[in-house]
């Protein structure tokens, strides 16, 4: 999971695995350096007042799998986990979800069987 970077009640960064593999990983010297040469500065963030069309439109546009949460002041509030969005979703619709065939938009060019 991202660590979050805070200075007092304000966010300042992000700690990600990805920070972690194209940032540190093969460099000399690396684990001598502040936490902040290496970490996601100004990440974008959510309420909790977004929506989850808000929450998955900036995962894919960002290619994000966890998302900072902050409250109104901007103090970080938490992480939202595209895993977080998926428990949510199969919760509220549990017949659509199981009733779903594995891949819903396959189409069968030939029929199967005798």
């Amino acid at each position: 999971e991202p660590i979050l970077i805070a200075d007092g009640q304000r966010l300042l960064g992000v700690l990600t695995e990805r920070d972690v593999l194209l940032k540190i990983l093969g460099r000399e010297g690396i684990l001598d350096e502040p936490v902040d040469h290496v970490m996601t500065r100004d990440p974008q963030t959510l309420t909790a007042d977004s929506t989850v069309g808000e929450a998955l439109e900036l995962m894919e546009s960002g290619r994000y799998r966890t998302v900072p949460l902050v409250d109104e002041t901007g103090a970080p509030a938490g992480l939202l986990r595209q895993q977080d969005i998926v428990e949510y979703v199969a919760e509220a619709f549990p017949q659509e979800i199981l009733n779903l065939p594995p891949r819903p938009h396959q189409v069968m060019e030939e029929q199967e069987g005798a």
